[in-house]
């Protein structure tokens, strides 16, 4: 069996966190399959799989050929190759009137799904947010999605809705958490020290996509720093995500009253540890957020997406998206609270048995898209 990974690499750990997610459960299923993983990503993976990069031009001599008016397309993304039983696409947020896809993109994109199909290739779009679909490219973006896709799952029931909005197949489409659950994490020797502090993961979108100055965020991990001390904590900053979110990390302590750990260089599965062994979190990543909530750490999120708002609520936490803007004192407030051992407690107490069921989804999901493969692949070897 061939399985093609699209939507994922390292850069952003939780498209790394997804792809071992997706890994793992081929592993344990299907330990002798070959595995394409479809990206510009040439980091070292590591995995037991027959495990192939596809070759890659670089950012300069896709510029040549495309100057010279060659095309490039046997090395893209977007280049679909025969005899793939299933592509597994784990892209997150891809798909949406926030992105504004050209014409371009679109037929691209079409072109790539049309000759899967043809080559005989299931489509399954993992656990994603989707939508809303309310302009003209957005809604020929379903629509490209609902004629070649076999199966999309959507994270939570607002992208559910958006794509049944835009006239998607109710029959193609799933709705289950995200995937990442299953996951575990590893906790490097060297940052042992951490276990049981704070952690702040900041975003460099807080900056460059709101209205949030530098000067917010350093203020208000001078008043979190504050609170760690009353009630004896470490505080650390976690990069989540690469060069961005670092110099983020780094303009934030060379403005607050004294130094904390900066912790970078992680892998995904690295992060999720870190995660897993800390007191509380305060994220303004999405996955890192999920870390949190799927190991049943306390977790408050700053950002303003609708996926983090149905995250919570996926474990029944409605009030944790914070404003360190215009609502400082109140977000303070609320941290302070969680700070307190009995509340921590509960709140863990409560985390352990949701995140026990979304465990429990995810296993579920997985069996129905295995079932799906299973079906196709019986058919391929028997025809």
């Amino acid at each position: 069996m061939i399985i093609q990974i699209d939507g994922t690499g390292t850069v952003n750990k939780g498209a790394e966190l997804m792809l071992y997610a997706i890994l793992e459960q081929i592993e344990k299923k299907k330990p002798k399959a070959k595995v394409i993983f479809n990206s510009f990503d040439k980091n070292t993976i590591d995995t037991q799989l027959a495990f192939k990069h596809p070759l890659r031009l670089n950012h300069y001599i896709r510029a040549l050929l495309f100057y010279l008016h060659i095309p490039d397309s046997w090395f893209s993304i977007y280049y679909p190759r025969k005899r793939i039983d299933v592509v597994l696409d784990a892209s997150g947020f891809r798909h949406g009137d926030q992105w504004q896809r050209s014409d371009d993109y679109l037929r691209r994109l079409e072109k790539y799904y049309s000759k899967l199909k043809k080559y005989n290739t299931k489509i399954i779009l993992l656990p994603q947010a989707f939508g809303p679909f309310e302009s003209l490219s957005g809604k020929k973006n379903v629509s490209i999605l609902n004629k070649y896709v076999d199966l999309i799952i959507a994270r939570e029931h607002v992208s559910k809705e958006f794509l049944m909005q835009a006239g998607c197949d109710k029959n193609k489409v799933l709705e289950f958490p995200d995937f990442t659950a299953l996951v575990k994490g590893e906790v490097p020797e060297t940052l042992g020290y951490l276990h049981d502090s704070v952690c702040i993961i900041p975003n460099q979108k807080m900056i460059t996509h709101s209205n949030l100055q530098i000067s917010d965020y350093i203020d208000f991990v001078n008043k979190i720093l504050e609170l760690c001390k009353l009630h004896d904590k470490k505080l650390f900053l976690l990069n989540h995500e690469g060069e961005g979110d670092l110099n983020i990390c780094m303009e934030i302590n060379k403005g607050i009253n004294e130094k904390i750990p900066i912790v970078t260089g992680l892998n995904a599965k690295q992060i999720k540890g870190i995660i897993g062994q800390s007191y509380l979190v305060i994220s303004s990543r999405f996955h890192g957020v999920a870390n949190a909530l799927n190991q049943s750490i306390p977790c408050f999120s700053t950002s303003w997406s609708h996926k983090y708002q149905l995250l919570f609520e996926d474990f029944e936490l409605k009030d944790n998206i914070i404003d360190i803007s215009s609502k400082k004192s109140e977000a303070i407030k609320r941290i302070s609270s969680l700070l307190e051992t009995e509340n921590n407690k509960l709140v863990r107490e409560k985390l352990k048995i949701k995140s026990k069921e979304i465990r429990n989804h995810v296993e579920e999901m997985w069996d129905i898209i295995w079932n799906i493969i299973n079906e196709k692949w019986f058919h391929r070897v028997n025809s």
